[in-house]
């Protein structure tokens, strides 16, 4: 739901000026951050908020909020809060290696305070993207492991997951998957990944930086790999990556995230750590749970 409100906003802003013959489509380029402040019960009703906060030449962030209610008591409670980047593209491409973005109407109306936060925060996520698409993300191999039977428990290898699947027309938006169905597949598989390690239950936390590098069409099929990269005491870090394929189409990385769990049971065995990769791996998201820490103080502030 969260997506389907951004893509909304966003179409809605980059039309409002356009005619029917030049109408463009959203596509979800990145999902800065979307965090779970509280649960959604059963019964509730969900309420989402989205606007257009920022634009740059060619891509918009939209800020989507949402709200739990209790229709019963009244009582409304604000439960995630996310910051989505789109591009506009036009509907009839063809070629998914060749979605070039079209120009995105300007935001009218901030102040100049506004107008430099939102550079800020336009460059600090452009400059973050540019830096993964120029790393080599691979999924640990593991495979001669499961082979041997030798995984140890509580290791990178015992908890890693992985999951195929092949795009129906139900998951597509023009030709091409939503944004937010990508997500749900992706944090499928973390979350398999987390309660292997943690032995209970899970709740997703928090999710960080989904970068989209290239577009997935309708028929091709999706290869999901997760696998920990940081324990806490209470919360476990996943690192997914997303790989398509098709007929027509080389098998290519398309999408990368680390997604935040916590337990529902006791405190979680600490990552046993048995390669340099993955103890640099372990330091990165230390960082990043620290920062993640300070965010949500903000937040709840």
């Amino acid at each position: 739901m969260i997506e389907q409100a951004g893509n909304i906003v966003a179409t809605r802003h980059c039309n409002k000026e356009r005619g029917r013959e030049s109408a463009v489509i959203t596509v979800l380029a990145r999902a800065d951050h979307i965090d779970f402040l509280q649960p959604m019960y059963v019964g509730e009703v969900s309420q989402l908020q989205a606007a257009v906060t920022y634009t740059s030449s060619r891509s918009m962030e939209v800020t989507v909020d949402v709200w739990a209610e209790n229709v019963l008591s009244g009582m409304r409670r604000h439960t995630n809060t996310a910051t989505l980047w789109y591009i506009a593209v036009p509907p009839d491409v063809e070629d998914v290696t060749k979605l070039n973005s079209v120009p995105v109407p300007p935001l009218k109306g901030l102040s100049v305070d506004e107008q430099n936060s939102g550079q800020e925060r336009y460059n600090k996520q452009k400059a973050e993207r540019l830096a993964f698409s120029t790393m080599k993300k691979a999924a640990i191999n593991v495979c001669s492991y499961c082979a041997q039977g030798t995984v140890e428990e509580w290791t990178v290898a015992a908890s890693q997951s992985s999951l195929a699947n092949i795009v129906h027309p139900s998951d597509c938006r023009e030709k091409y998957v939503v944004g937010g169905t990508l997500m749900k597949m992706m944090d499928n598989t973390a979350g398999i990944s987390a309660i292997r390690h943690c032995k209970t239950l899970t709740l997703t936390a928090c999710i960080d930086a989904i970068n989209f590098l290239e577009p997935v069409r309708n028929s091709e099929v999706m290869f999901f790999t997760a696998w920990p990269t940081f324990t806490s005491n209470r919360s476990i870090e996943v690192e997914v990556t997303c790989e398509a394929e098709g007929l027509q189409a080389r098998r290519r990385q398309v999408a990368n995230a680390f997604f935040t769990f916590v337990t529902l049971g006791d405190s979680i065995v600490p990552l046993r750590l048995r390669t340099v990769d993955e103890e640099r791996r372990f330091k990165e998201g230390l960082e990043r749970y620290v920062a993640r820490k300070e965010q949500r103080q903000k937040l709840r502030v």
